[in-house]
C-alpha cells in the first residue's frame, strides 16, 4: 500500500474538514461529514477538483472499517492509474 494511504486512520481525519493530496498527477480529496459520520472521497487527475473532468467519488463510514475500505479503494484507483495512465 502506498505510504500516503497507509497512514490514514479515523483519528487522522480530524485534522481538517477538507483535505486534498496528490501523488504526482493522481489527486485525492477527503471531505468530512461529521453529521452523517461519512468521509466523502474523490480521486481525479491533473486539474483541481472543481474543474476536473475525470472525478470518481465514493463515500465511506468514518470508522475503522470504513477507513480500511477507503484505503483499499484509493489503492485500487491508484494502481489502475499507474497501469493505465487514467482513472
Amino acid at each position: 500500500m502506498h505510504p500516503n494511504f497507509s497512514q490514514l486512520t479515523p483519528r487522522w481525519f480530524k485534522r481538517a474538514f477538507v483535505y486534498t493530496g496528490n501523488i504526482d498527477d493522481f489527486r485525492y480529496r477527503f471531505e468530512m461529514d461529521k453529521d452523517n459520520g461519512l468521509l466523502h472521497t474523490a480521486v481525479y487527475t491533473v486539474y483541481c477538483f472543481e474543474v476536473a473532468k475525470d472525478v470518481q467519488q465514493q463515500d465511506f463510514p468514518w470508522d475503522d472499517q470504513g477507513v480500511e475500505q477507503l484505503k483499499a479503494w484509493l489503492q485500487e484507483r491508484y494502481d489502475h492509474y499507474t497501469r493505465e495512465g487514467s482513472l
